[in-house]
C-alpha cells in the first residue's frame, strides 16, 4: 500500500497500479486509495478497472456518510462513461450525484455537476447556456478553493465563448486555464483533459501557433510520466495533425503509427479513431489511395467520422 502511494506521488502510474492492485487483493482498499487506484488505471488505459475502483470508492463514501466525496466519484463516473459514449449510464450517475447533494450547502461538487451540464449544453450547441453553467462552476471553484474545478470550468467557458463567436475573450480564458496546467497546479486527469481539449479547440479554429505551443507543452508533460497511455497517445495524435498541416506527410504517417502502438496498451477508442483518420489524411495527400481507404475505414470502425476525408479521397 505504501509503495503504491509513493509511486503515485512520483507519477509512476504502472508501479502504482501494480502495488495498489496487490494491496487490494490482500485487503480491500479504503476509499481514498481506491480513488488513487482508479486514477492509475485510467491513465494506463485500463478503463474498466478504473471505473470499478471509482464505483467502490463511491459506495465506501456513501456508506460512511460522506455524500460530497460520494458525489465527486459519481461525477467522474459520469465523465468517463460519457466520454466513451455510454450515455445512459452516465446519465444515471449524474442523477445519483445530484441527489447526494440535494441537502448539502454549496461545495466544490456542485461545481463539478455544473461542468457536466456545461458539457451537455456545448454538445447540444447551446453555447450561451454552456458558458453560463461554466461561469457558475468557475465561481464555485473560486469560493471553495478547488483549482481543478476552476481550470476545467474556465476552459469550458472559453470554449463556449469561442463557438459563440467571441473569439478573443474565449481564447483568453482558454489560455488562462492552461496557465494552471503548465504550472503543475492540477491533478493528472484534469490536466490531461484540459490539455487535449484546448489543443483540439485551437486546431478547430486553425490557431496553429497556439496549437503548436500547447502541443509542445503537452509533450513535455507526458514525458514526465512515461508509462502513461491515456494522454500520451492523444499527444501523438495532436502532433500528427500538426505535421500534416505543415506538409510533413511521411512524418505524420509514422507519428500516427506510434500513436496506435501506444493505444494498443490501453482502451482509448475515440483517440484510436482520430489516429487512423490522421494516418488516412496523410496517405490521401501522398496519393496512396488504397492505404488511405483502409485507414478511413478503420477510423470509422473506431468511432471516428471518416468525413470529409473519405469524400475527398473519392
Amino acid at each position: 500500500l505504501m509503495q503504491g502511494r509513493e509511486a503515485a506521488r512520483r507519477l509512476a502510474w504502472s508501479d502504482a497500479y501494480t502495488a495498489l492492485s496487490l494491496a487490494d487483493s490482500s485487503s480491500p482498499l479504503a476509499a481514498q486509495d481506491l480513488e488513487l487506484l482508479a486514477t492509475a488505471a485510467l491513465l494506463l488505459g485500463h478503463v474498466e478497472d478504473g471505473l470499478r475502483a471509482l464505483q467502490r470508492a463511491h459506495q465506501w463514501h456513501a456508506e460512511s456518510g460522506n455524500p460530497r466525496r460520494a458525489a465527486r466519484c459519481a461525477f467522474w463516473l459520469t465523465f468517463h462513461l460519457g466520454a466513451r459514449g455510454d450515455v445512459a449510464q452516465a446519465s444515471g450517475w449524474f442523477g445519483r450525484a445530484s441527489r447526494l447533494l440535494e441537502h448539502e450547502q454549496e461545495c466544490a461538487e456542485h461545481g463539478y455537476l455544473l461542468i457536466s451540464v456545461a458539457f451537455h449544453q456545448l454538445v447540444a450547441g447551446d453555447y450561451a447556456a454552456g458558458r453560463t453553467a461554466a461561469a457558475q462552476a468557475v465561481a464555485i471553484g473560486g469560493r471553495t478553493g478547488d483549482a481543478d474545478l476552476v481550470a476545467f470550468a474556465r476552459y469550458l467557458q472559453g470554449r463556449a465563448l469561442v463557438h459563440d463567436g467571441e473569439m478573443d475573450e474565449g481564447l483568453a480564458l482558454v489560455d488562462e486555464a492552461m496557465v494552471a496546467v503548465v504550472a503543475g497546479e492540477l491533478s493528472p486527469i484534469v490536466a490531461g483533459a484540459v490539455y487535449c481539449g484546448v489543443i483540439e479547440t485551437c486546431q478547430v479554429l486553425s490557431e496553429l501557433r497556439r496549437a503548436s505551443e500547447w502541443t509542445a507543452a503537452l509533450t513535455a508533460w507526458c514525458g514526465t510520466q512515461p508509462d502513461m497511455v491515456t494522454f500520451t497517445g492523444q499527444c501523438l495524435v495532436h502532433r500528427t495533425e500538426l505535421l500534416h498541416l505543415h506538409g510533413a506527410w511521411l512524418e505524420a504517417v509514422e507519428e500516427a503509427k506510434r500513436a496506435l502502438e501506444r493505444f494498443a496498451h490501453g482502451a482509448d477508442e475515440f483517440a484510436s479513431g482520430d489516429a487512423y483518420y490522421q494516418q488516412a489524411e496523410a496517405y490521401r495527400v501522398l496519393g496512396e489511395s488504397a492505404a488511405a481507404e483502409d485507414a478511413y475505414q478503420l477510423a470509422s470502425r473506431w468511432g471516428r467520422e471518416p468525413q470529409p476525408g473519405l469524400a475527398l479521397l473519392r
